[in-house]
């Protein structure tokens, strides 16, 4: 059975639609969209394991537990942002410009299983960076629900290891943690400039342990 097989099962199905803005009720399921979406982007156990698991250690901690803990590694300053799915276009491609100027070749997205307690199938995603936002959409329901869920948590990064983004759930902390080395710190907050607007709503959901770390970045 193909590693994501448990994916397309439970996705493919009526009612995982709800939260989708992308995808219309009729058109949701098909298969062959989704197929071979996966069939290209799919970060198959092996090569995670052998190659990139590491580079996601070195970045996120307290992995099994999330928010409201601090996952981020010490070494990382941080831009705390609203959030509450995956990734809208505006964000991505904000995303997407610090990635091409850093130099990764590819974006990981690595769904947070809780240690093992979350008991639905999990992404595993690797994507080139310089992906548009139409092909990160092109999978029908698989790419809708990766993107556009608001109960699924995420660690993304690239193979440099420098940045990482935890997307966090719409319920509890509706936040996107962003991350990066000091060296980056220029790039990072030029792209993701925040209004006044946002960064009081960003205050409302920030754990207290967020708000001693940024006070002493």
């Amino acid at each position: 059975m193909k590693e994501y097989q448990q994916l397309i099962d439970m996705y493919s199905l009526k009612g995982y639609d709800m939260y989708s803005k992308s995808i219309s009720r009729s058109e949701w399921g098909d298969l062959q969209k989704g197929e071979e979406y996966l069939g290209k982007y799919w970060l198959t156990s092996e090569e995670y394991e052998s190659k990139w698991e590491i580079v996601l250690k070195s970045i996120f901690i307290n992995r099994n537990t999330a928010l409201p803990n601090l996952v981020f590694s010490k070494n990382f300053d941080l831009l705390v942002l609203e959030g509450g799915c995956l990734f809208v276009e505006e964000d991505f491609k904000k995303l997407q410009e610090c990635i091409l100027n850093v130099g990764d070749e590819f974006l990981f997205i690595i769904e947070n299983d809780f240690g093992g307690r979350l008991k639905e199938p999990t992404f595993r995603m690797r994507f080139p960076s310089d992906i548009n936002w139409q092909e990160l959409n092109s999978g029908n329901f698989v790419s809708s629900t990766l993107l556009e869920s608001i109960h699924k948590e995420f660690f993304v990064f690239g193979e440099s290891g420098v940045w990482g983004k935890y997307s966090a759930n719409d319920y509890d902390f509706p936040l996107d943690i962003v991350g990066f080395k000091e060296s980056y710190k220029e790039l990072f907050t030029k792209v993701f400039e925040q209004s006044e607007h946002e960064l009081n709503n960003v205050k409302k959901h920030l754990p207290q342990e967020y708000i001693c770390h940024l006070k002493s970045l």
